[in-house]
């Protein structure tokens, strides 16, 4: 027995255990010797599988040296994001006192220091993003974490693969990292207990999310509604060979669309195999994908081939959903690099692993003393993830703005929650949705086209941008509250009255998140189910809705609708009336799995009003001025 972990709040109780390997023959070899079959039939043990192994890989080969570092360090002192992840590399130039580091295992003896890959790269994406894009760095520093370090097995590699130790679980090693956080360990106070993010960007590709929830989805799907803290987890990257039929001279003579299309089907016909990666399939935690992009300039692809010549759309290497119950999963793609191939043999294809663009400049470790500016191009979800930590971050700083200004501050405890409904709000698969249905939509698939296509592309794309300012032309109202069982919270949203729409477009954006209480004693697992009807609203303005399928975006816990069209009635004819001059959203709650009596569920709600910016009306004044209506609260 290696180790032993048991979490009764999500009913895990596990072991590890090693076996010889002739003891394990014999298992496989005489399953119908009742000797054996005593111990693998025993209802005491729910299921058998070989050790988990929650890794990510890093290009091992040197980078180059960047210019050195001028942006001015964090000037908040107390950090909102954390990662959770390998050793980094402190002292590079572009992450020197960016960075908060609580080892409390001590794993970075463990590791050499130009082993410290994954953890670098993913804390100069959170502090810095892109480094080809130039952006300013996060304005607070960021918590570090480590719960992995070198695998000490790995004869092979130059550099040693990072991964969770042999001798830890995962579900251990996460419990007592995020409980150290928010309650302290020991005797020690809380770590960082104004967390709001935390960055996984792991994950375990011998645990592929098929129906079942894995126990460490249980673990963050607990952990998030237990602190309300917002897991951005990373999709998973598939890095098998692709067999697109045609040899690399084949392929060559492909126009970028042909060949868009030829890679499309391909990964489409094997998407049973391409599914998240625990634990991506976590429903409170906001799971992200990669989409086919960067900000590097290359034209050098030498004898790279780029097997997706098309930008708007998922890379290839990245996991599809959907998640637990049909629900939407990943929720959101943002950019991860582009992924080129090689040639292998026999019509195959397989990753180009290289260190150079395209892809995604980040910080590296050093190949050698006093190095303090390496970096090299990483491609994968985990970089995704990452982004979307550092987009979070960048919208608590707007909150923390708003909240100075506002009378009636946000609650702490709903800060992470309406994060997590903002970074869903600006996303559109817009883009991508004319792309996939010329690659993938056909009379067999045109009537269940709106759920293929979220498993490509979830909820799209944010536009951070969208988020964190208003323009004349559109405005954001931001909400929510903590609901009960049964209860309704009645919004009333304001139209602009100055506006004569029937002949102009609108828009209408409405995004609901939460952190549902789980019940791990049964199938259903999600005891609060939040939801909103845009019945009224699209009869009332006769527009439809867009994009998403409206039965499935209630199958998780975000509901992200968008509605637009060209209403055929006057909004200024409401003036005089307090009723027709808002449009009504009611928040419900039920309960889904049993137990959500005594419990409360914290929620965020966030609406976006908008119209063409050529129509020269200050929506966003009009708007503002008519927020005046309470929030009502009845029972359902």
């Amino acid at each position: 027995i290696i180790t032993v972990c048991k979490i009764e709040d999500i009913r895990f109780h596990a072991l590890k255990a090693e076996l010889p390997s002739e003891v394990v023959k014999n298992f496989i070899d005489k399953i119908n010797n009742e000797n054996y079959t005593k111990l693998l039939q025993s209802d005491e043990v729910m299921f058998f599988r070989p050790s988990g192994q929650f890794l990510s890989e890093m290009p091992a080969e040197d980078g180059e040296i960047a210019s050195d570092d001028t942006a001015e360090t964090p000037n908040n002192t107390y950090p909102v994001a954390a990662i959770l992840d390998g050793v980094p590399f402190t002292m590079h130039s572009v992450l020197d006192n960016r960075l908060n580091p609580d080892d409390p295992d001590d794993f970075a003896p463990d590791y050499q220091v130009g082993e410290r890959r994954h953890g670098t790269a993913m804390a100069s994406l959170i502090c810095r993003g892109e480094l080809d894009a130039n952006e300013p760095p996060l304005t607070r520093p960021v918590y570090v974490r480590p719960i992995m370090k070198p695998d000490n097995k790995d004869f092979i590699n130059r550099n040693r693969i990072e991964k969770i130790p042999d001798n830890i679980f995962f579900e251990d090693i996460i419990h007592r990292s995020v409980k150290r956080i928010f309650e302290g360990e020991g005797s020690e106070p809380p770590s960082a207990p104004t967390i709001k993010i935390i960055n996984l960007s792991i994950g375990d590709p011998n645990r592929i999310f098929f129906h079942r929830l894995s126990s460490c989805a249980k673990l963050l799907d607990w952990l998030s509604a237990k602190y309300q803290v917002l897991f951005c987890v990373s999709a998973g990257n598939i890095i098998s060979e692709i067999n697109l039929g045609k040899s690399d001279k084949e392929l060559k003579k492909l126009g970028d669309k042909s060949l868009t299309k030829l890679t499309m089907e391909k990964i489409n016909a094997d998407i049973r195999n391409r599914r998240l990666f625990a634990p991506a399939d976590s429903i409170n935690s906001l799971t992200v994908g990669a989409l086919h992009t960067d900000q590097s300039n290359s034209s050098n692809l030498g004898n790279r081939i780029d097997i997706l010549p098309n930008e708007s759309l998922p890379s290839p290497i990245s996991a599809h959903g959907n998640g637990f119950r049909n629900s939407v999963k990943p929720e959101i793609y943002l950019p991860g690099g582009r992924q080129l191939y090689n040639y292998a043999d026999n019509n195959k294809y397989e990753v180009d692993s290289s260190k150079n663009p395209p892809g995604q400049k980040v910080a590296a470790p050093p190949s050698s003393s006093g190095e303090k500016g390496r970096t090299f191009y990483t491609r994968g979800t985990s970089n995704a993830a990452a982004l979307a930590t550092r987009m979070g971050a960048q919208i608590f700083e707007v909150l923390d703005e708003l909240i100075k200004k506002q009378d009636k501050p946000i609650p702490d405890e709903n800060i992470a929650v309406i994060i997590k409904t903002l970074l869903v709000h600006s996303a559109s698969g817009n883009k991508s949705l004319k792309v996939l249905e010329d690659c993938l939509k056909g009379k067999a698939t045109s009537k269940q086209f709106k759920k293929i296509v979220s498993k490509y592309i979830g909820y799209g794309v944010p536009d951070i941008n969208r988020v964190l300012e208003c323009t004349k032309q559109r405005a954001t109202v931001i909400g929510g509250g903590i609901i009960a069982k049964d209860e309704k919270h009645e919004f009333a949203f304001p139209l602009p009255l100055g506006l004569k729409v029937n002949k102009d477009l609108i828009r209408i954006i409405i995004t609901l998140a939460w952190f549902s209480p789980i019940n791990p004693d049964t199938k259903k697992f999600r005891k609060a189910n939040l939801s909103f009807d845009l019945k009224s609203i699209t009869e009332k303005l006769k527009i439809k809705r867009k994009e998403a399928d409206w039965r499935q975006v209630k199958n998780g816990t975000v509901q992200h609708e968008i509605i637009e069209g060209k209403p055929t009635l006057d909004f200024s004819d409401f003036a005089d009336n307090e009723a027709e001059s808002h449009i009504f959203i009611n928040v419900v709650c039920r309960e889904d799995a049993g137990g959500l009596d005594m419990t409360k569920v914290h929620y965020g709600l966030a609406v976006t009003f908008e119209v063409s910016e050529k129509i020269d009306i200050s929506i966003y004044d009009q708007i503002k001025d008519g927020i005046k209506v309470p929030v009502h609260i009845v029972n359902d």
